[in-house]
């Protein structure tokens, strides 16, 4: 199958996810711009969660282009 024509079948589903991971990259770009006035083991934290869930998003992307969902 065309991978147009699965992006296109799927699409809500995907900008979900697309959101979920601009929404974290806004939030690390916050976190880095802050990073004097809040403590470095707060950032480690809060930057690796936030690498988590864009990693989890991304892969249930490549999940749902490559499987699909029944809907």
């Amino acid at each position: 199958m065309d991978l147009w024509f699965m992006i296109k079948e799927h699409y809500m589903l995907l900008s979900v996810f697309l959101i979920i991971i601009v929404i974290c990259l806004f939030f690390l770009l916050f976190t880095w711009k802050k990073y004097s006035s809040i403590s470095k083991s707060l950032i480690i934290v809060v930057t690796i969660i936030y690498l988590i869930i864009i990693l989890l998003s991304i892969f249930a992307i490549v999940f749902v282009v490559s499987f699909g969902y029944n809907a």
